[in-house]
């Protein structure tokens, strides 16, 4: 009995710590490197569940154990030893608390097929009245690609994205979007053409104007940006478009 409440004690405590885990992502925004806004509340009342399910089967254990001890007290040190080990499965628990793995970037986006979906309508709306125009990445590719280009001809654009180097020089701007979580990461990549050098994983704000060239109506096509300006910026808060 004891060696089994010894099992059941750990596994209450390791549900209670990866709810909290959990909980403790969903505090700031760490969680939104892993799945989408959206999805905060369902983190929230997945890692609240954990953690009344952990501390409701410690009660039981500690009840359980309680009842045997006053049963067979002589018993009660034999098991000492496999409980000290079994806290070992603990360890990689708790480095989720102090280790959080950063949001992807360059190295996935790199390895990674751009994917620039096909508008629902064939016909792009035209762009407001702004100069600059703050555009999603997405969304100037899809223009660029499936439009081919024809309502940013003329237009100077705000873009924000991340760098990837592109092993034919140059690098490519770069945003990654979820459907879900990181699993399901799709890449939208535009050539930054003429841009001066700059590290992997730099985020950076370009304002430009569209150009020719990158392929249109394919999905995997990279479209081009004539960069007037490159200024380095922080990461935003939601990393993923």
């Amino acid at each position: 009995m004891v060696a089994a409440d010894v099992k059941r004690d750990v596994q209450g405590i390791v549900l209670v710590l990866v709810g909290g885990a959990v909980l403790r992502i969903c505090w700031d925004d760490t969680y939104l490197s892993y799945v989408k806004e959206s999805m905060r509340p369902w983190l929230l009342a997945s890692g609240g569940l954990l953690v009344a399910l952990g501390l409701l089967l410690i009660a039981d254990v500690l009840r359980q154990s309680g009842r045997s001890e006053e049963s067979a007290p002589e018993h009660g040190h034999r098991h000492r030893g496999g409980s000290r080990s079994a806290w070992l499965l603990l360890v990689p628990i708790v480095a989720i608390f102090v280790i959080a793995p950063p949001s992807l970037g360059a190295y996935t986006a790199a390895r990674a097929t751009t994917n620039v979906a096909a508008p629902a309508s064939p016909k792009a709306p035209p762009l407001p009245a702004t100069d600059p125009v703050p555009l999603l990445l997405a969304d100037y590719a899809a223009r660029a690609v499936w439009d081919a280009g024809l309502t940013l001809q003329g237009r100077t654009v705000q873009l924000v994205g991340f760098v990837t180097p592109d092993p034919a020089g140059g690098w490519w701007l770069t945003r990654l979007s979820l459907t879900c979580c990181a699993a399901d990461a799709t890449t939208v990549r535009v050539k930054a053409i003429g841009a001066r050098d700059l590290p992997a994983n730099t985020w950076v704000r370009v304002v430009g104007r569209w150009t020719p060239g990158g392929g249109t109506a394919s999905d995997a096509a990279i479209p081009w940006v004539q960069p007037a300006t490159v200024t380095e910026i922080r990461k935003p808060k939601n990393p993923y478009e």
